[in-house]
């Protein structure tokens, strides 16, 4: 089975508190025999909807998104679930019996509300101690549920820093409804956008079973 951990970009969209709305203009130009052609153009941010932070977002001359590796958002993830009402810190890490994994996801109380359209600056996220923890981990791409890996405010941006200053890629805005906890394999593919720090992304996870190969444990090849 193929999980679509993304969610759906249109002018409904959650967005950040403040924040563009996606916006649609369409357009229909009638053909012979009741036909037509239709255009659609795009008006939103590179962080709308499932998107993917390249280090450029908050590290001065950082990568941009199109020049990212992308063996990176490839291959064997790891699944967290943190069933609490707050923030993840060190100790909500420890409950959820995080170990160093080089991609992991983080399933919250968000996945629910994002998929109703309903979060906002309230939105889970972890807090400073546990992106230490993730950084001095290994984590090399970190995926939350919610609109940031860290909670409104002044924090977003300093996990964000340091994330990014470690050389991190980011995706945010999973909806992991559907996702029990567990091993799958990541495919996470930014759309190329050339020399700017962000892009929507489509996100799948795999069971290994699903694969013909399989794939490798994680902390070996992947």
């Amino acid at each position: 089975m193929i999980f679509d951990v993304s969610i759906g970009v249109s002018p409904r969209t959650p967005i950040w508190p403040g924040g563009q709305r996606p916006a649609f203009t369409v357009t229909h130009q009638p053909l012979p025999g009741g036909n037509e052609t239709v255009a659609t153009r795009l008006d939103m941010i590179a962080h709308s909807g499932t998107h993917i932070d390249a280090p450029l977002h908050f590290r001065r001359n950082g990568q941009t998104i199109d020049a990212v590796e992308l063996g990176k958002l490839m291959g064997p993830c790891r699944v967290f679930e943190h069933r609490g009402p707050g923030h993840i810190g060190r100790a909500e890490l420890d409950e959820m019996g995080f170990s160093p994994v080089r991609r992991a996801l983080f399933r919250t109380a968000n996945s629910a509300r994002l998929h109703t359209g309903v979060l906002g600056a309230d939105y889970i996220s972890f807090l400073d101690e546990a992106i230490d923890v993730l950084i001095h981990s290994g984590v090399e791409v970190l995926g939350i549920d919610g609109f940031s890996i860290g909670p409104y405010g002044e924090m977003s941006d300093t996990n964000h820093v340091a994330f990014c200053g470690a050389g991190g890629l980011i995706i945010e805005m999973l909806d992991l409804t559907s996702v029990a906890p567990g091993d799958f394999l990541l495919v996470a593919l930014p759309l190329k956008l050339e020399g700017v720090e962000a892009a929507p992304s489509r996100v799948l996870l795999m069971r290994e079973e699903d694969l013909d190969g399989g794939f490798g444990k994680q902390g070996e090849n992947g």
